[in-house]
């Protein structure tokens, strides 16, 4: 059966390169509040959810203040992962379809599994840190779980799959 929702297998290499900066540069945002000047925007009307709630410059004028460093890492990762998890691999095969599949399924699984223990352990303004971090961990599960099956887990023996070499990815 030919998958038909799946990105062609280059576009894992450009996910991967939008990813892994993108990641990095998000924790650097939650940990350190990392933020670029350069992407700070004024805009001329009061907006409820701005970064500073209202400011005035010289001539009285109000306006709100937008950084967008955290929103670039958060769409970046996203993109990312999207791309190098529905990206083909060079063999496309119902062995690999089934791996997708399972790994899809288990990483949904481990997901809402983790935010239950989140919701009843964690409080606060705590939990809005789960609730970021839950925006890509079902992806990022499904990523790491797909590859590890692929790359490093052995075949059961007396089975009639073949093991995806890394040069097929």
């Amino acid at each position: 059966m030919e998958p038909r929702f799946l990105f062609p297998h280059r576009f894992k290499v450009i996910g991967w390169l939008i990813a892994i900066p993108s990641i990095i540069l998000g924790l650097f945002v939650l940990i350190n509040d990392l933020s670029f000047d350069f992407l700070t925007v004024k805009v001329p009307f009061n907006y409820l959810f701005a970064d500073e709630f209202l400011s005035s410059d010289d001539k009285g004028n109000e306006f709100s203040v937008f950084n967008f460093t955290d929103e670039i890492a958060v769409i970046g990762s996203i993109i990312g992962l999207l791309l190098i998890a529905f990206s083909r691999v060079k063999i496309e095969d119902e062995y690999v379809s089934q791996i997708r599949l399972e790994s899809l399924q288990w990483a949904i699984y481990l997901n809402f599994a983790l935010l239950i223990i989140a919701t009843l352990l964690v409080y606060g303004l705590a939990y809005y840190m789960v609730a970021i971090y839950n925006m890509i961990t079902p992806l990022l599960f499904f990523v790491i779980r797909f590859h590890y099956i692929l790359f490093f887990k052995n075949n059961d023996k007396g089975t009639e799959h073949r093991p995806i070499r890394p040069t097929e990815l």
